[in-house]
């Protein structure tokens, strides 16, 4: 199965799209138009440009001078990982080959293209710790246009750094997340959020913490941590340009001011000493016996102020809907949990990305992608149930008598939203019923008719805490057939999977079509995947 071609880079830039995949532990990467992507441009070796197992992490980005600064690992095996740039004008460099003090078994997660950086976001086992073996979750940048040693440290960053990002629980004894899987850039508010879990062999629980970027560079301005020699423990030792700067971009040889002195500091000062703390002294968001996957973050107007809106991806297949916001009385507001795949399924979400332009959530599985929209007002049917779910998307349009976004209110004077405190996790919500499903055939057991049915769900939303069933159809049956018009004995009537049925008296169909479902039911319920059988005598048949 490895030997695939597993797509792990794909970059929209410009009018291209430049994608590279695994290609049966052959990397390759090519460059695409973006309105015509069966059209290959140009193709390139993927080599420390994308790993050649599936099963590595790595992550890419390109920047506006159209260098790609991707983190990966090189070789085969996948013991020689590195932060490598390649294309471009500028020369090609990595950080240190076979030295674990710079990168020790990472797994790399994000990478961000902010100002004269490129910054990077992975795990790894700590090298400063000397208590046996854990992970660390880390930030490390690299200048933009730097060119590489002279003799020392050539074609080698003269410019990596490496700070530990800090998500834990506080208490006398702080209870840290370690492992990062996932971040999100808020880039107009220089926010980073992170999603953050236990290690794998631990019990499971997941947080989010948020980091500005401001407190990164704070960590990259301090004192670094230094060991003299194997045996010596970490120390912090002072920085020797407390405000580093890269300088600028189009400055063709950047590496003719390093002195011996300051390459031999950059070879052996990169881990820094200050810890990068987030903005709250608590996560954002925790969750116990969960482990989170993936994330993003929507900026949402609300009637009085700015939300962020968080959409949390776990690995048992599910969406959190999380508030993030300044209001400690609203700290760790779950919004809603959504289940998006079919009843007993389970697996991770391996991506998250929306679309503003089609108000939508797209979700990356292993087996498909699923579109969610991101306003879904319409389940609410009361104004109680509408202010009562706390949604920054949602308000009560007090003309229209409806729940609706601030967009498509009448008036925004007459639209009310009341988000002052997390909504009731145990409050009764009567089901309503979903969209339809498409047109299929259907027929009689005996094969001797067919007609066209359709279902629908209760499930916008189900149910909850003692809520009332749906009401209405949830079978819809048309355009039936038989080729002679006689009397059969009871046949059972099959949706096309098999998976609903009832009971017909006649021989001809198509009269049914005309009677309305409660009569077709009986009174009866009949929930999808459910089967049962009525009996149904329709006029003039007998």
């Amino acid at each position: 199965e490895e030997c695939q071609n597993y797509v792990r880079v794909l970059i929209v830039t410009g009018k291209r799209v430049f994608t590279c995949g695994t290609n049966a532990f052959s990397p390759v990467c090519t460059s695409r138009q973006v309105g015509n992507i069966s059209r290959v441009i140009e193709k390139i070796n993927g080599v420390a440009r994308c790993p050649y197992d599936p099963r590595h992490n790595s992550t890419a980005v390109i920047t506006d001078r159209g260098e790609l600064y991707a983190a990966t690992v090189i070789d085969f095996s996948g013991r020689d990982p590195a932060i490598y740039r390649s294309l471009g004008s500028i020369p090609p460099l990595r950080t240190a080959q076979y030295n674990s003090k710079w990168l020790n078994e990472p797994n790399f997660v994000a990478a961000y293209d902010i100002g004269l950086f490129t910054y990077f976001f992975f795990r790894e086992n700590a090298v400063e710790h000397d208590c046996g073996k854990t992970v660390y979750s880390r930030v490390a940048r690299v200048c933009k246009n730097d060119f590489g040693g002279r003799f020392l440290l050539e074609d080698t960053w003269t410019t990596f750094m490496k700070a530990r990002l800090n998500c834990s629980r506080s208490g006398e004894v702080p209870f840290y997340y370690n492992e990062l899987q996932s971040t999100f850039l808020l880039q107009e508010q220089d926010l980073i959020y992170g999603v953050f879990t236990t290690n794998v062999n631990s019990i499971a629980a997941s947080a989010v913490c948020a980091f500005n970027l401001s407190a990164i560079t704070q960590a990259f301005n301090g004192p670094f941590r230094y060991q003299e020699n194997p045996r010596s423990a970490w120390l912090p030792t002072l920085n020797p340009i407390p405000n580093f700067q890269c300088g600028i971009l189009n400055d063709d040889s950047p590496n003719e001011n390093l002195t011996e002195r300051s390459l031999q500091d950059a070879q052996r000062l990169f881990l820094m000493n200050d810890v990068v703390q987030p903005v709250s002294v608590d996560p954002l968001v925790t969750q116990d016996s969960v482990r989170f996957s993936k994330m993003v973050v929507d900026i949402v107007q609300g009637k009085d102020t700015l939300y962020h809106v968080m959409y949390i991806g776990t690995e048992r297949g599910t969406i959190l809907k999380a508030l993030s916001t300044a209001n400690r009385s609203l700290r760790s507001c779950y919004l809603e949990e959504m289940h998006i795949l079919p009843s007993g399924q389970q697996q991770p979400i391996l991506s998250l990305q929306i679309l503003h332009s089609n108000r939508s959530l797209f979700v990356g599985l292993n087996t498909g992608v699923l579109k969610v929209p991101l306003e879904r007002c319409t389940m609410y049917r009361t104004e109680g149930t509408c202010l009562g779910a706390k949604d920054p998307y949602c308000g009560w349009d007090s003309k229209k008598k409806r729940c609706t976004t601030l967009e498509d209110s009448s008036n925004m004077s007459l639209w009310f939203q009341n988000i002052t405190d997390c909504p009731v996790r145990n409050l009764t919500v009567n089901g309503g019923l979903g969209t339809w499903s498409a047109w299929q055939p259907c027929q009689h057991s005996d094969g001797d008719s067919t007609c066209l049915c359709r279902s629908r769900s209760c499930n916008n939303p189900a149910p909850r805490c003692g809520g009332r069933d749906c009401e209405g159809s949830r079978i819809e049956i048309a355009n039936c057939s038989r080729p002679r018009y006689m009397r059969r004995p009871a046949a059972s009537c099959r949706l096309g999977g098999g998976s609903i049925g009832f009971k017909v008296l006649q021989s001809f169909c198509f009269r049914l079509v005309s009677l309305p479902f409660e009569r077709l039911l009986s009174g009866m319920r009949l929930a999808a995947g459910e089967k049962r059988c009525v009996s149904i005598h329709s006029p003039g048949m007998m």
